[in-house]
This record gives C-alpha cells, structure tokens and sequence, in this order.
C-alpha cells in the first residue's frame, strides 16, 4: 500500500476549527468517498484471503497429531472492481478539471491515471483550493511482474493444526504485533474442524471418502507509519494509516484420496468486515486567488479518514494435494465474489 498517496488525500478532509461546519462536512465526506471507493478492493479481497487456506483435505489428524502449513492466498479482483466511476454530481467540494462531468478512475488494484480533480473549500470566510492528480493503482505493475496470476490482493498465511481429541483438528493462526520497520502487525486466528465420516454407514464403504465440517475466525491488525514531515503539501509527525479486518467462516468439507493424490472440495459460507482509518494530525497548505504573502492557507485536521467495508456469500473451493510422506503439497481454486487462488505446503505428523 503506497501510504503517500492516500495521505495526499487528508488534505481535503479539513477539520479546522474556525472553518464553517457546512463546508467541512462536505469536504470530509467527499474525501471518504472518493478514498473509499479506491480503496474497496483491497479492503474487500483481504477479508476472503483470511477465510481461505484453513484445510487442504477433509481428514483430521489422530491424538495430538501436527501440521504446519505455508500458503499464499490471492483474492482475484473483479474487473469492475478495478476502476470506479467518478460523478462530479456525486460530490459537493471535489470536481474533475478539463470540463468533464463523470470519468472512469482506478482503484488501487487499477491501472494508471492522469485525470486532475479540483478542490474547493471555504476556509475562515474566503475560498481556498488545491489540485491533486487522481492516484494510480497497481493493476499494472502487477500485469507486469506477476504475469502468471490475474491481478489479485495477496495475504500470505501461517497456521497450525493439532488433533485435540476423536476426529477433531484445532487450528491455529498467531503472530504477536510486532514492529517491522514503519510497520506493526499482528495476527490471530483459530479454527475447529471435524471429521463426521466414521458416523456415516455407507461412508464407510467409501474408505477414500472423508467428509467434515470447519469453523474459523481470523483478525488482523496493521499500522503503517510514513514519513510525512518534509512533505509539501501536507505535514505530520504522527500519520497512521490503520488496519483492522476480522473474517469468518463456515466449511462443509469433502475430500477423495487415492495414494499420494487427494482432491478436496467445500462449499461454505464467508463474512467479515475491514476497518481503513487515516489517523494523526496534520497540517495542509491550500491556495487562494489572493497575491502573496496572502496567496496560501494552512488548515488542520485530526483523524480525517475512516472506511469500512462488509461482505458475505457463498464460496465453491476445489483443490489437489500430493502427499509425499510428511510432506503435503497443495493447490486451489475458489469460486466466490472475489475468487481465488491459493497454493501452499505443509509437514504433516498424523
């Protein structure tokens, strides 16, 4: 995520105190808006990424039997939900410059733009403006380094998976907020997952047939601090963006095993729900038609940004897996609002 680019924005969402109420609300709910809408993907495809990669086949481990598994979960971004359309109608105190009235913009798993947008605002009775040019994504970037996969939101994930008692897996998902350079993060998730095919007759038949249910809860937090003190447009020494996104799952698993090949399907129900916040104070210089030393303002604002998004449905995974001894190779495709493409591996001790 390039935090510059959407702090650029706060300059808009002004909270000073002597500006009118009128034209701070508007100017705070239009800089929501157009940062919501670019931000939706990512804040969307990261909530299905956390409810996926829980299982890789229907079984379970025996008493206090192990797993640990690596994979990386890629939310495959619809092509609609890389760019939005942009209605000068739609908002109070930003305007698309050159005359036009609407235009197609991209979100952060977009493309590129060069569409200017303007600001105005009333600022201690006088009018007060800036320009800023609509933020790329990184759709392209994406096309051209990871060619091989559609442009998706990727999350890496880490687990554990013990049998606690008959026929039933605990799964762990842990990392403690940590700090990594101008970024803190932490994660928790855990999950249960039994096995009900021994309670089934004619499943018995089946010895390669196994059938089980899952049920998970991830959460994820990040804080991302930059370096905004020598910036031009816009000041602080306390910027944030924030992270929270929490997801569950529901899981009715099967899987066929035949020697070392194993295919798994599910079909299950998703939800969850991601919280964006720009937070920190900051400082953002506007300009007036007024000569210098009168041609600029500075304004200030707290907190400026806060997005949230839900989502919900249906999924349909349909997965392979090589079991070569301990080691467990496996590949996926799921089919939801956001698909996905997840791939990974495990060291098994049943």
């Amino acid at each position: 995520m390039n935090m510059k680019k959407i702090a650029l924005l706060c300059l808009v969402a002004l909270t000073a105190t002597q500006s009118k109420a009128q034209g701070i609300a508007s100017a705070t709910a239009d800089a929501n808006k157009f940062v919501g809408n670019y931000l939706q993907p990512f804040g969307e495809g990261e909530i299905y990424n956390m409810n996926r990669g829980w299982f890789s086949t229907a079984r379970t481990h025996k008493f206090l039997g192990v797993d640990v598994s690596v994979s990386l979960q890629a939310a495959v971004v619809p092509t609609g939900k890389q760019s939005f359309t942009f209605n000068n109608a739609d908002y109070t105190t930003f305007k698309l410059n050159g005359g036009a009235t609407s235009a197609s913009l991209p979100t952060f798993m977009g493309g590129s733009s060069s569409q200017s947008i303007h600001v105005n605002v009333t600022e201690n009775g006088q009018q007060a403006y800036t320009d800023f040019t609509a933020p790329s994504g990184i759709g392209n970037d994406f096309k051209k380094n990871i060619s091989f996969l559609p442009v998706s939101v990727p999350l890496p994930v880490a687990q554990v998976g013990v049998g606690i008692f008959k026929h039933t897996d605990l799964k762990v998902r842990y990392f403690p907020k940590t700090d990594l350079s101008n970024v803190s993060m932490g994660v928790f998730g855990v999950g249960l997952q039994h096995e009900f095919s021994n309670y089934l007759p004619f499943i018995k038949k089946v010895p390669f047939l196994h059938l089980s249910a899952l049920a998970a809860y991830n959460h994820l937090s990040a804080d991302y601090y930059p370096d905004l003190t020598n910036s031009t447009n816009i000041k602080s020494n306390n910027a944030v963006l924030q992270y929270d996104i929490s997801a569950f799952t529901v899981q009715a698993i099967a899987s066929a095993k035949f020697s070392i090949l194993e295919i798994y399907t599910s079909i299950g129900y998703n939800s969850g729900k991601s919280n964006i916040n720009v937070n920190g104070t900051y400082q953002a210089t506007l300009y007036t038609n007024f000569p210098p030393p009168n041609n600029t303002v500075v304004v200030n604002t707290t907190d400026p940004l806060a997005m949230n998004y839900t989502v919900s449905g249906i999924s349909n995974t349909w997965g392979v897996r090589l079991n070569l001894a301990i080691l467990k190779i496996y590949a996926d495709y799921t089919f939801a609002k956001y698909n996905g493409i997840g791939a990974g591996v495990a060291l098994a001790f049943r």
